[in-house]
């Protein structure tokens, strides 16, 4: 069994072991194969699958191993959805939670705030506009979570040119530059002109004089060039029990020696990687001679089960690479993560062997468990293993009672011996020579449906799980159900560092100052992957009904503005809460950044003074920064300039005097408002000076 203590796994060579890695690859798949068999048992109990299930949901012999059925041919065999019912809850639950809950940064050695929320905003832009994928895999992964007990996520960044090609006609070129047009018909130019052509379009010396006979031969050429790049983090939901693999003894996945992850790709897909990922030629041409062959071995679990996930979506024309990933020392004893890649049956190629240059350090995946009950990493439960007793009850219990209503709907019948009626049936006449020869057989007497059970049932199920139902604790579920966000919230806070720690090393600085329409390069600048940011969700599990979201907002208002005498209440934070949680997914479109809506303010204020200097009426909104307005207007009025100006022109006094008196109007409704909700008037919450200085 391979260790962390062997030489292999301590120090990087230049050429790797690839038949040492292949059998790591296959040992560890060995050593879960426990773990791989509950994960198909809770794949068949949140999809209600078992031997010889049928299309009509009743028990057939023929559909059965054994040729026997119980109780007899044709009785109820029905699905109970309990645990898919359950997951799909949990997991509408998690993203709704996750829609609501807000993307904050912190900084983690600076105290620079203003810095931290345009990392937020961006980071927010981010998800939505760049990373369509988010929402999915996020989906998906916590489908894995519930049903498998352990979410997989992949974060990697993607830069790819896509191409197009490009006519060029040679009679378009006459007509802007016919001299070379000219050197291009007669070949005087031939050498020149292809090196220009490799220069501007980035192609080979030999595409660019092929390029000049297609126009010399057919008046003109086509040259593949760049329309679109893409540039963004990405992330992918992986299945534990297919996808990606720790060795059985993992407490940190982070710390492990070593991980694998597989992907299947088509042969297609693999030819590209030559080009675009300097795969090997020799190396990709061999897996595809073995596409839809597996992994051949006798120990690879996948050819244990049957109807496992992978064999449910093994495609004959797909290869089944492997991605190894190690931390290792080079000849300096500098640690790092090296990327193997190859086939499992190949023992003597490989595609490629690098070391993986993310700045972040870590392995680039982010797992989480549904519980912790001990140290290791595969010791999570999941739902369909707590949940299979309870289902399996209601299964036998619904199929009971089914089969006891076909009974009473249809007794059997007595009659006497080779003389059986032929048709059965409402208004079927049979006859008889004797009374009572045929006549409807006694049913076991029973009380029908077990209301009692299946009610006890369903409350087990809702109070160990957590759920809003009747004879169900509602702290302790909303306890419960808050306990589920916060796990999958610290899963998306180590998904959004390495997202970001991504998009710092690799992604386009115009773009990052597009964004957000920050210009101080500096202060506001994007960063490199060294700086590092700590990012957290908010959300609570009571908020999922906005009426109740939007009490608790005014409640914590209406306190600030009776005891918060020093500021420290965030009422832009607090607003925009309470904007994302009434309207979820709004917030980051009607809401502008504290930075930004203080520069709006002053553009707006500028523009009405300037207005008010050009002797147009002012006209001041009713909802409107007036307290901000207010001290920028007394700023401008407090320049000597400006002061002497206005007492030498009364129509100007006039029309600040004007302005002023709505402003003040308008500031005064407001604390007003606040007056008559709180039956007393704010202290100094709020408060600028400004109008009684204006006056």
């Amino acid at each position: 069994m391979l260790s962390a203590s062997d030489p292999e796994l301590l120090y990087v060579s230049k050429e790797p072991d690839i038949a040492y890695l292949s059998e790591a690859y296959k040992r560890t798949q060995s050593d879960l194969g426990e773990w791989l068999d509950r994960r198909q048992r809770d794949y068949d109990v949140r999809n209600c699958l078992w031997a010889g299930k049928s299309d009509d949901f009743k028990k057939h012999s023929s559909q059965s191993s054994t040729g026997d059925v119980f109780p007899w041919e044709g009785a109820s065999d029905q699905e109970q959805r309990m645990c898919d019912e359950l997951i799909n809850c949990r997991v509408a639950m998690s993203m709704n939670a996750i829609r609501r809950g807000h993307i904050i940064a912190t900084p983690t050695e600076s105290s620079d705030v203003e810095r931290a929320n345009v990392v937020s905003m961006f980071l927010r832009w981010l998800i939505n506009s760049k990373m369509q994928e988010f929402y999915p895999e996020i989906e998906l992964g916590l489908n894995h979570l519930f049903e498998k007990g352990m979410m997989v996520h992949y974060a990697w960044y993607e830069n790819q040119e896509l191409k197009q090609q490009q006519t060029i006609k040679l009679e378009e070129i006459a007509q802007a530059l016919p001299q070379i047009a000219g050197a291009i018909q007669d070949g005087s130019m031939d050498e020149e002109l292809s090196e220009a052509l490799k220069t501007q379009f980035d192609i080979s010396k030999s595409k660019a004089r092929a390029m000049l006979k297609e126009m010399r031969k057919d008046g003109e050429t086509t040259v593949p060039v760049t329309r679109q790049v893409v540039s963004r983090p990405k992330i992918k939901a992986l299945a534990p029990d297919e996808d990606v693999f720790w060795p059985s003894y993992c407490i940190d996945p982070q710390e492990a020696p070593y991980m694998f992850h597989s992907v299947s790709m088509t042969p297609e897909q693999l030819r590209s990687k030559i080009n675009t990922e300097n795969w090997s030629e020799e190396f990709v041409n061999a897996a595809i001679e073995l596409a839809g062959q597996g992994e051949d071995t006798d120990e690879n679990i996948y050819q244990l089960r049957e109807n496992d996930e992978f064999t449910r979506n093994n495609d004959n024309s797909l290869v089944r690479i492997v991605y190894c990933y190690q931390r290792l020392l080079d000849e300096d004893n500098v640690p790092g993560i090296y990327c193997t890649i190859y086939h499992a049956n190949i023992s003597d190629l490989y595609a490629k062997h690098q070391l993986l240059d993310y700045a972040h350090g870590q392995y680039p995946f982010v797992v989480t468990t549904l519980e912790k009950t001990d140290k290791k990493l595969y010791s999570s439960r999941s739902y369909p293993e707590l949940i299979e007793s309870l289902q399996q009850v209601l299964k036998v219990e619904t199929d009971a009672a089914i089969d006891a209503q076909s009974l009473t709907t249809l007794p059997p019948l007595e009659h006497p011996l080779g003389r059986a009626p032929s048709r059965f049936g409402p208004g079927v006449k049979l006859p008889y020579r004797v009374p009572g020869e045929v006549r409807f057989a006694d049913t076991p007497r029973g009380s029908g449906v077990n209301v009692e059970l299946r009610r006890y049932i369903q409350e087990q199920a809702d109070r160990y799980f957590g759920r809003n139902a009747p004879g169900v604790n509602p702290v302790e579920a909303q306890m419960k159900q808050q306990e589920v966000i916060d796990k999958v919230f610290h899963h998306l806070k180590l998904v959004l560092d390495q997202v970001y720690s991504l998009y710092q090393q690799y992604g386009p600085d115009q773009e990052y100052f597009r964004v957000t329409g920050m210009q101080d390069m500096q202060k506001y600048a994007k960063g490199n992957a060294g700086e590092r940011f700590d990012f957290y969700m908010q959300f609570d599990a009571a908020t999922q009904d906005p009426e109740q979201m939007l009490e608790r907002v005014k409640a914590i208002a209406q306190l600030g503005a009776q005891l918060d005498k020093n500021g420290t209440l965030d009422t832009e934070r607090l607003l925009q809460i309470a904007v994302g949680q009434i309207l979820p997914g709004a917030a980051e479109s009607i809401m502008l950044p504290k930075e930004t809506a203080s520069q709006k303010a002053m553009d707006e204020e500028r523009q009405t003074i300037a207005e008010i200097y050009a002797g147009v009426p002012p006209n001041v909104k009713p909802n409107d920064a007036h307290e901000m307005k207010l001290q920028i207007f007394q700023q401008w009025l407090a320049q000597p300039d400006v002061a002497q100006k206005v007492q030498q022109d009364p129509a100007l006094q006039e029309r600040i005097q004007n302005y002023l008196q709505q402003r003040q109007m308008q500031v005064q409704q407001k604390e007003n408002a606040t007056i008559g909700r709180l039956g007393a008037a704010p202290t100094q919450f709020g408060s600028t000076g400004a109008a009684q200085t204006g006056g």
